[in-house]
């Protein structure tokens, strides 16, 4: 069965990688998964999809965007996202509602978080800045992020790891000191 999506908000993305996914739930000692309707009906999937889905299922689809983030370089990015977009059925169409023509895609209805997420990222990469898609790189996180910032030059995913960074570097240049 072929279901509408439309790319998944960034945020929400961010959100079920970071909640699901096996690598930033071990690497920030997570070992419980968030509450499962929340974070999928944020994301702006169908409530028959959002329903039919598991915990197993988005640990699958966390772990597989993960991958996208963990990929080295723009140039990874954009083959991680056009292999899988390449893999499941995702097909574009245009409607006119109320004189207004709109875009729309299409995919089964297996691949509709999928292919939200994969719409999304694809607009990133394309439309917007392909650098800003990251991994925090604070050593006891690895949650992602995309970078919204005026500057572009984020490298954490929270103000929470940015300041334990610099924490850890305040005492380390410290201890050196002594």
């Amino acid at each position: 069965m072929r279901v509408q999506v439309e790319p998944m908000p960034l945020d929400a993305l961010v959100e079920l990688v970071n909640g699901w996914g096996v690598e930033p739930r071990r690497a920030g000692a997570r070992s419980d998964v968030p509450p499962l309707a929340p974070h999928v009906r944020r994301a702006g999937v169908a409530r028959p999809v959002a329903d039919s889905l598991t915990d197993d299922d988005l640990v699958r689809f966390a772990d597989t965007v993960f991958g996208i983030f963990a990929a080295d370089g723009t140039a990874a990015r954009v083959a991680a996202v056009s292999e899988l977009l390449s893999t499941i059925d995702v097909r574009p169409d245009v409607v006119l509602t109320d004189g207004v023509v709109r875009r729309m895609w299409w995919a089964d209805r297996d691949d509709a978080l999928l292919a939200a997420a994969l719409l999304a990222l694809r607009g990133q990469l394309a439309d917007e800045d392909p650098g800003r898609l990251g991994i925090c790189v604070d050593g006891g996180c690895a949650d992602i992020y995309v970078d919204g910032s005026p500057a572009g030059r984020r490298r954490f995913c929270s103000v929470q790891c940015q300041n334990r960074a610099r924490a850890a570097k305040y005492r380390r240049t410290r201890r050196d000191a002594s």
